[in-house]
């Protein structure tokens, strides 16, 4: 069972996301911290397997919480919560030492994915080849959800329903070798393949 540590300071998120992993068979919250001061203070002593961290906190995030945990806890991995999840920032978050990173209004199924994935995997989603092996619609899939669109939104836009445009999505993110939309954007962006714009 993965034991996982929660930092957040919005506390009624936190006691949310501690229920619903709690919920599950194979998950359990380990303890939960609403401050980068007390998430390092909790680290000395709790064991854990993963913490789940919110890159907002007021005394300072995840970006000064990441590499403190790491320090602490190099086993563990870091997935990283953000409400403002702009490509420079999970950038950021990832060369401080994140595996993952999520918007934080991500479905929980997505969070636990995220959660569960191998501690083994390279720590950010392997390079595919620039041609990427995206059909022509996987493209403009990809391209709305570089404008922030969610699934409702994209198949109004390209005129399909929203059952194929999730099943283009879940096809863009397997062949783009990623786990989350996000990362999918961010992957693209890098490869030059989708400009992310300033409103994502």
């Amino acid at each position: 069972m993965l034991a996982v540590f929660l930092v957040d300071d919005h506390r009624v998120f936190t006691e949310l996301l501690a229920m619903g992993l709690d919920a599950q068979p194979d998950l359990r919250c380990a303890g939960t911290a609403h401050s980068v001061a007390e998430a390092v203070e909790q680290a000395r002593t709790l064991a854990f397997d993963v913490a789940v961290v919110d890159l907002q906190m007021p005394d300072g995030g995840g970006l000064t919480a990441i590499p403190r945990l790491r320090e602490l806890r190099p086993a563990a991995r870091i997935v990283v919560l953000t409400a403002h999840p702009r490509p420079e920032l999970v950038r950021l978050a990832r060369r401080a030492g994140a595996a993952a990173v999520l918007a934080k209004d991500a479905p929980l199924a997505e969070i636990l994915d995220a959660v569960r994935a191998p501690a083994d995997g390279p720590a950010a989603p392997p390079e595919p080849t620039p041609a990427a092996r995206l059909t022509p619609r996987e493209l403009q899939v990809l391209v709305e959800l570089g404008r922030g669109r969610d699934a409702t939104r994209i198949a109004a836009a390209l005129g399909i329903s929203v059952h194929t445009t999730r099943d283009h999505i879940r096809a863009v993110l397997a062949k783009l070798g990623v786990h989350t939309q996000l990362d999918a954007v961010v992957t693209a962006d890098r490869l030059g393949i989708v400009l992310v714009g300033g409103g994502c």
